[in-house]
């Protein structure tokens, strides 16, 4: 297993390359000086270059890439343009936040959408399948951004204003708050974009669910259960649901990327501080290190969630070995 780990690991340190190197070189396709956030009016030419000089915009583009790969190789990501302020502090300061949204979405992804499914096959052609598969259709071709905005009109803004719409907390009565109240207080304000984000998702996972568990229900084993005796719910649960699961698996494990990835939009709509927020402001701006930063965490995101996949099939199937 730790061999394994290692491999992939290892492997995954030149597609990282890869994916900050296209990107890099991407990015300084924009037209455009990125220095010009730094410039006024009545600024000299001698002033601008100077600036250019300070940021090391004014050196070759190879040399800007070297000097950025080796300070990468020291978690070192420079500074930013639009914050002013280290990339690191930056992403520490809204990362935290990110991953607390991103987390509950798939938590609500796995438990909503697998038991959705579950009873969806349980009961197949029944009213209760005939509405989850309306509703998880619906749910996954509607785009997070729409999604967001009504529940922002029927819960904070429009029908029932029962929920804050933006933010992470209650600004004016934060530091009067105990604890608990704090934490309540946090849970509204991320209620409403967990929903937009993982809604979607755990639509996907249910309609996945669904068809494997179908297709687990009709083999012979199942049958073969059944006639020892045991339970419908020993049946399903104990003998189908762990066969069923291994497709599943894949999607849940690359929807942690996914979520970050839906994350750049729903935080915007919802006005969350993290990292996709950072991201937006970053490619707008032309923040070449912070956009970078970014983009290189979400890369990772994508290679932990494939490691983390693969390492559950082997916890699910004993069958499958990783060496």
């Amino acid at each position: 297993m730790r061999t394994y780990i290692l491999r992939r690991v290892l492997i995954s340190i030149p597609l990282l390359l890869g994916i900050l190197t296209t990107n890099f070189f991407i990015i300084r396709l924009a037209p455009g000086d990125p220095a010009e956030i730094f410039y006024n009016p009545e600024m000299s030419p001698e002033a601008k270059e100077n600036i250019r000089k300070v940021y090391g915009l004014d050196q070759p583009l190879h040399i800007q890439y070297i000097k950025y790969i080796k300070g990468v190789t020291s978690l070192e990501f420079g500074y930013s343009f639009a914050k002013k302020r280290p990339v690191v502090d930056e992403i520490l300061d809204s990362l935290p936040n990110t991953l607390q949204l991103s987390i509950l979405a798939l938590l609500l992804d796995m438990v909503l959408g697998i038991l959705i499914g579950i009873l969806a096959a349980v009961r197949q052609y029944s009213a209760f399948d005939t509405v989850a598969r309306i509703s998880s259709l619906t749910f996954y071709s509607m785009p997070s951004f729409y999604l967001g905005l009504v529940l922002l009109f029927l819960f904070a803004g429009g029908v029932f204003q029962w929920l804050p719409a933006s933010g992470m907390e209650d600004i004016v009565r934060v530091e009067s708050m105990n604890g608990w109240e704090r934490l309540i207080d946090r849970l509204k304000h991320i209620l409403l974009p967990t929903i937009t984000l993982g809604i979607g998702a755990a639509a996907s996972t249910s309609r996945y669910m669904r068809g494997q568990l179908l297709e687990v229900i009709r083999q012979d084993y199942m049958r073969t259960a059944r006639a020892k005796g045991l339970s419908e719910t020993v049946v399903i649960f104990k003998h189908g649901l762990r066969n069923a699961l291994m497709p599943i698996i894949t999607i849940i494990g690359l929807s942690l990327p996914f979520l970050f990835s839906g994350a750049v939009i729903v935080e915007n709509v919802f006005g969350w501080p993290g990292l996709g927020r950072v991201a937006v402001d970053a490619a707008f701006q032309r923040d070449y290190p912070m956009f970078l930063a970014v983009n290189l965490i979400f890369a990772t995101m994508v290679i932990v969630g494939n490691l983390v996949a693969d390492l559950l099939y082997a916890v699910v199937d004993p069958r499958v070995r990783l060496r």
